[in-house]
């Protein structure tokens, strides 16, 4: 009688997922974890953009000289300063960037103050810190002349995009009040709210959660409008941001305070997490248009888009070519692929010329992320044209040429069994530098795993060999002799994740506390924003250079490693059409959040109790999506909106299956809630 009940039950179970599962709704609102403060959205505390464009100083960072009644201009009243090199600086509370005003109540006779601007308390003086790459060390300070009851506002051409202590100070031997400070915040200009994000990550970690929104600041910091770039070549005095670095309202650069530039090796990084925190996809078309209007003859695409207008590397080439898949994936927008293909192709056969008799690409321009690559056969260069000729295929489906898109996967899969044979060090369960090198570099081997190159076993063995390279604050990159990786430890956050299994998981969100934690925490830095890079303990200062961004927008790996990752919300087909819910929830007890897809939002959250998990999900009808329940090696029931799909050994229903660590449960469409029991 129980087989014949089963067989009945499963028959009906059978008759397919959808129309099972379209059981009642889950509102996102019912998400577990909610916590205190905010309302119904507890993580909104953590949101570092202003809601206004009008942004003021929150505290008196110090004085030197004659001032009087520091703290008062912070409530709008007056502060005197008196006598030439006195000074006040005013401290923002995080990076900001745009317009200064200032506002004098009086002034004993015509005087001249300046204004000097700092990202870091290590450089805080009475000259802003460097953001032209011009011969000088420092950029100076502008002047505000007054006489009287005076405004000043800062002109366009001194715009600074990334500061937080701004420096006041007498030029003159006088006397001013001084009543008012205020900055027009010029970030992120295709919105009318800067705080208004249109996802969210929120868990039980208050460290990630900080991370995430100070990640999410740090891109949005570094998406400005085409026309405040940083002109080049350097002005001889001061600085230009009246740049023009491109078409549209809004486009992705690398650093807020400089270069102020489309580089597209920091796109790998930031049109995915542009994407994650804030669904921003125009600001990343535009700025893939400007480097394939700058295409050269020869196929060559820029190093560096307008105004440094750079040329030379074959990393950064391919990275244009990666970073389009991204887009296109997060849009589904074959219109543009169509208006670049052209490009694209002539940009693929630029670098398949390459390609040396073993089949590897042999690098002939050299320049990349923050050294000069040797010529040859490099590790990195060669993972991203796999990358490459791999979603090329797809690209080439959705322009009609079945040839092409069979050419690119046949080549992308004989460049994958090359790079296997000539670069894996079983021995050390990573992949060298360049075939004869002994340094298995941080950068190529995370992005093996990331992009999917590397098969699991591989991906594990690299997990296990880059936390070898961990020391207090970071995780290092070997091939940079051994200095803290931000850019390719953007690559390894989210390599973890990729890699799968509870070791790696837990390794993803441990060196996130530790690397962007210490960013987020050390008093030299802005206390928001992610770095372009930093030194080792005992080299004797953090930054060592003043012309070192503070909010640098490859920084921001973990914006996309909380998201896809840890939370497990990944679009997985063009546009939103599909995505998976597959938590890694390493010691987290809960995480919640979104992602917005052509389709419209996608909400998910999970939480862990006493080794029970359960799981909501709210998604478009029209989107397909996986959810996977995580096993924690134990044997396990899965009830999907109460109906058991899985007994513990089988599948009770098409589309549920499991590889030991998940049990997934496909074609899942709208709200639906998952638990998991012991069996």
């Amino acid at each position: 009688m129980h087989h014949s009940v089963s067989r009945r039950r499963i028959a009906a179970l059978t008759l397919g997922m959808s129309a099972l599962l379209a059981a009642q709704a889950v509102p996102a609102s019912a998400a577990p974890g909610q916590g205190s403060g905010h309302g119904s959205a507890p993580w909104k505390r953590y949101n570092l953009s202003p809601s206004s464009r009008t942004v003021r100083p929150v505290a008196v960072y110090n004085t030197s000289g004659a001032v009087k009644n520091p703290d008062a201009v912070l409530k709008g009243h007056k502060t005197t300063l008196s006598g030439a090199g006195s000074y006040v600086t005013l401290d923002f509370g995080k990076e900001v960037g745009g317009l200064t005003t200032l506002h004098f109540a009086g002034s004993d006779g015509a005087q001249q103050v300046g204004l000097a601007f700092n990202e870091s308390s290590a450089y805080v003086a009475t000259d802003s810190d460097a953001s032209t790459g011009g011969p000088r060390s420092r950029d100076g300070a502008l002047t505000a002349d007054v006489d009287g009851r005076t405004a000043y506002t800062t002109p366009e051409k001194y715009l600074r995009g990334g500061f937080r202590y701004l420096t006041i100070f007498m030029r003159s031997g006088g006397s001013v009040d001084l009543d008012g400070v205020s900055l027009y915040y010029t970030p992120a200009p295709q919105v009318k709210d800067p705080s208004k994000y249109a996802n969210y990550f929120y868990s039980s970690d208050d460290l990630l959660n900080r991370i995430w929104y100070a990640g999410a600041y740090t891109v949005q910091l570094n998406t400005i409008s085409p026309k405040t770039g940083r002109v080049w070549e350097a002005p001889a005095q001061l600085w230009d941001n009246t740049g023009d670095i491109g078409s549209g309202t809004s486009i992705l650069v690398d650093g807020a305070k400089r270069d102020r530039t489309v580089w597209p090796g920091d796109l790998g990084v930031e049109i995915p997490s542009a994407y994650a925190a804030f669904d921003d996809t125009a600001s990343a078309r535009n700025s893939l248009d400007v480097i394939y209007q700058h295409q050269r003859d020869t196929g060559e695409l820029p190093y560096a888009g307008p105004e440094l207008n750079k040329y030379g590397s074959d990393t950064y080439h391919l990275w244009t070519l990666a970073a389009s898949w991204d887009y296109y994936k997060y849009t589904g927008d074959a219109r543009w692929v169509s208006g670049i293909w052209d490009r694209y192709k002539k940009a693929v056969g630029y670098t398949s010329a390459k390609v040396d008799a073993k089949g590897l690409l042999s690098i002939t321009g050299t320049s990349d992320s923050v050294r000069i690559l040797a010529k040859g056969e490099n590790l990195i260069a060669n993972v991203l044209l796999w990358r490459v000729l791999d979603t090329g295929s797809q690209l080439a489906r959705t322009q009609g040429d079945a040839d092409l898109a069979a050419s690119y996967a046949q080549r992308a899969a004989a460049l994958r069994t090359a790079i296997n044979a000539n670069f894996w060090d079983d021995a050390a369960g990573a992949y060298k530098f360049y075939p004869d090198s002994a340094v298995h570099p941080q950068d190529g081997n995370s992005l093996a795993v990331w992009y999917g190159l590397a098969d699991q076993e591989q991906a594990r063995r690299i997990s296990t060999e880059l936390k070898g390279n961990w020391n207090e604050v970071a995780s290092t990159a070997p091939e940079n002799k051994g200095n803290p990786g931000v850019f390719s430890g953007s690559m390894e956050v989210n390599a973890h994740f990729a890699a799968g299994g509870q070791a790696a998981d837990q390794a993803g969100v441990d060196i996130i506390r530790r690397e962007w934690g210490y960013m987020l925490s050390n008093p030299q830095g802005t206390g928001s924003t992610f770095w372009e890079s930093y030194r080792n303990p005992g080299d004797g200062c953090v930054f060592c250079s003043a012309y070192t961004s503070l909010a640098h927008a490859w920084a921001t790996g973990p914006v996309t490693a909380l998201t896809f990752g840890v939370l497990g919300l990944n679009p997985t087909g063009t546009g939103g059409r599909s995505f998976d819910f597959v938590p890694h929830t390493a010691d987290l007890t809960f995480a919640q959040g979104r992602i917005t897809t052509t389709l419209g939002a996608v909400d998910g959250s999970w939480k862990v109790s006493k080794g029970a998990y359960t799981a909501k999900l709210k998604a478009p009808r029209a989107a397909t999506g996986r959810a996977g329940v995580p096993t924690f090696g134990q044997r396990i029931k899965v009830r999907v909106d109460g109906h058991l799909v899985w007994d513990g050994t089988r599948a009770l229903m098409n589309g549920v299956r499991t590889d030991g660590e998940y049990v997934y449960v496909e074609g899942l469409h709208g709200n639906h809630t998952l638990r998991s029991e012991r069996a």
